[in-house]
């Protein structure tokens, strides 16, 4: 990702389409490798975005850090796996994204994307539920790895305890597809994969370091 969007417009070079066909921009949470080109994109496209208020001050720079961070963070590139560093260390968004609506818990956006609530990750972390589908879009609640449903990493999980629940919130959605954040979706076997998940939370399964 990066600020300048150009890989959403990889994407949609794909999808032969254009922007002025992007409806909205739900977000799912401010960390830079998930949001960076949002700013742009909507200006670009006029469509809408949307996001939780928890993680509103860090989209806007309002949390952003100061003094030595903020100057390692704007010399840091938006390159492969510095994207996530640079927001890590500005502790905002490079550049900062407005919302036009802010999301809650339970609103239903477009007539069928659900808002589900999933912090841990972040404050303001949601996840969104395409109902026609039962397509989860999870963000960093969860990971997939091979296939199967893991937890996201412990270093970038700051409320562990919450996002133990907000992963037991998704899995009892239980979705057909499951697209997390990061690596490929599932769009095979996602009952299968989620059981196996709820019966290791079920059992009190321990968090592994990196997921």
């Amino acid at each position: 990702m990066d600020s300048g969007a150009a890989d959403v417009h990889v994407g949609l070079r794909s999808l032969k389409a254009t922007a002025s066909e992007i409806r909205a921009i739900l977000l799912t949470h401010w960390h830079n490798d998930h949001a960076a080109g949002a700013q742009a994109i909507h200006e670009l496209s006029g469509a809408p975005v949307y996001y939780h208020q928890g993680d509103q001050p860090y989209f806007t720079g309002k949390a952003g850090a100061t003094g030595v961070r903020r100057w390692l963070s704007d010399r840091v590139p938006e390159l492969g796996v510095l994207v996530l560093l640079k927001g890590l260390l500005g502790e905002s968004t490079p550049r900062a994204v407005a919302a036009q609506h802010l999301v809650e818990d339970g609103d239903v956006l477009l007539d069928d994307f659900q808002v589900v609530a999933t912090p841990g990750h972040t404050p303001g972390h949601v996840s969104y539920f395409y109902r026609p589908e039962r397509a989860l879009f999870a963000g960093d609640a969860l990971a997939v790895i091979d296939g199967r449903v893991r937890f996201m990493a412990r270093p970038v999980t700051l409320d562990q305890e919450a996002a133990r629940r907000s992963l037991q919130r998704c899995l009892a959605l239980e979705p057909q597809v499951v697209c997390p954040g990061h690596r490929e979706p599932i769009v095979h076997g996602a009952d299968a994969a989620c059981k196996a998940m709820r019966d290791y939370l079920q059992s009190g399964g321990t968090w592994p370091l990196l997921g």
